[in-house]
């Protein structure tokens, strides 16, 4: 039985930094594009349909339960025959599906079509992180940093970009017109296609793989932080902007406190990724568990006053920035090379269903307690996690870090070597 050998790629030299720019590029266009097409045009169109409230919810977060479901098996797909190809295939979602919403009739048909335009985000998040993981095994966390600005930026653009063209165009006509714009994703995938990790099939199985994933105990834990902390995150989306209107402040405010911690995310996210290389991962997964938590508190004590409000926006925001990369980077540690789209799509996976779980519990808390009462109880969440990480040997930062270095060298189920 020989010995299993998995090479360490990595990020490193000239090819290395235009092959993550040109996919940082690609990401860049069609989320912005996807994100162009959801709030506020998303709820405008399917209010316009005549779609009940019950119906417009499920309609705007019919999508995030594709990626729930489909993330993982994209992923391993990824891994079982090249990802250039799944990158290619989520391009052309993005720039095909957005054509049929000037078909939509009904809410129904737009119901439909949100879960399949869902399959382009399904496929786009798993293979992109397992390609910036596998250029750089050990030293992620900045890599993961710089990339997330793509997705975050998408989120303070598209929205402005919807909303003023919702002034002068229809829905339907918005969603026709990101076609071309994601149709530009396509020259920076076409050079990507020369950093494909595959070079023949693997010999390893379907059921090997999963086997190695579900067994990983810091892709476990880690899957548990990703999930509980965006319920915090999703909770304080769907419910501060309406705290936020009963307080009696304007939509254009509300934007801006939306929009200040997205921009905090963004700047903060590249450095707490080089931290996170530079000393453990950990460090700044504790301080994002600590900020966000710290956020939702001040938010519950000091109430709606502007300066809290603003104070609120960049704690959350700080927070986001700060374990995201630590928590991607972890991620690129414990698994093994020939895995990485399975424990993307899979962290992925649970990460969308915090996001749908989070406005549910959010909404059964408001409905119960007062808004302020709500986000206290909602800032447990971040806060309980960062005490079980400290409290339990088994799931201190300095554990996790360890034990996927273990995983890392442990080699795949039955000894075998990926492609021999």
């Amino acid at each position: 039985m020989s010995k299993p050998h998995w090479p360490a790629a990595r990020l490193g030299g000239g090819s290395g930094m235009s092959s993550l720019l040109a996919l940082f590029l690609a990401d860049f266009i069609v989320r912005t594009s996807y994100q162009i097409g959801k709030a506020p045009v998303l709820p405008v169109f399917a209010h316009g349909l005549g779609a009940s409230p019950l119906l417009l919810g499920a309609i705007v977060s019919v999508s995030t339960a594709t990626g729930f479901f489909l993330k993982p098996l994209f992923g391993l797909l990824s891994d079982y025959r090249g990802r250039w190809i799944w990158l290619m295939i989520g391009t052309t979602l993005f720039t095909l599906v957005p054509a049929l919403y000037l078909f939509v009739k009904t809410p129904s048909d737009l119901f439909a079509l949100r879960i399949i335009h869902g399959l382009a985000t399904a496929v786009y998040g798993p293979v992109t992180l397992a390609y910036v993981a596998s250029w750089r095994r050990n030293k992620a966390a900045e890599a993961f940093g710089w990339f997330g600005l793509a997705r975050t930026l998408s989120y303070i653009l598209g929205p402005l970009i919807g909303g003023a063209a919702l002034t002068f165009a229809a829905p339907e006509t918005i969603y026709a017109a990101t076609c071309f714009l994601s149709a530009l994703a396509f020259l920076p995938t076409l050079y990507v296609r020369n950093f494909d990790h595959v070079a023949k099939p693997p010999t390893w199985s379907l059921t090997e793989a999963i086997q190695v994933v579900l067994t990983c105990r810091p892709l476990f834990v880690l899957a548990i932080i990703e999930g509980t902390t965006y319920i915090a995150i999703y909770a304080v989306k769907a419910f501060l902007p309406v705290m936020a209107l009963i307080a009696g402040y304007q939509p254009i405010e509300i934007g801006t406190f939306l929009a200040l911690q997205e921009a905090t995310n963004a700047i903060l996210r590249p450095p707490m990724g080089r931290l996170a290389d530079r000393t453990r991962p950990g460090l700044p997964l504790l301080l994002g568990l600590a900020t966000l938590a710290a956020g939702l508190l001040v938010l519950s004590v000091g109430g709606p006053a502007q300066s809290i409000m603003l104070a609120v926006a960049v704690l959350i925001g700080a927070g986001q920035g700060a374990f995201g990369p630590a928590t991607l980077s972890l991620v690129s540690i414990a698994t093994p090379p020939q895995h990485l789209g399975l424990a993307f799509g899979s962290i992925g996976a649970i990460r969308n269903a915090g996001k749908i779980a989070g406005p549910i519990i959010a909404g059964a808390l408001v409905s119960t307690l007062s808004y302020q009462a709500a986000f206290a109880s909602i800032a447990s969440i971040p806060l309980l996690l960062a005490l079980w990480i400290l409290v339990s040997p088994r799931h201190s930062p300095s554990a996790l870090e360890y034990s996927a270095v273990t995983v890392k060298g442990s080699g795949p189920p039955q000894g075998k070597s990926p492609g021999n």
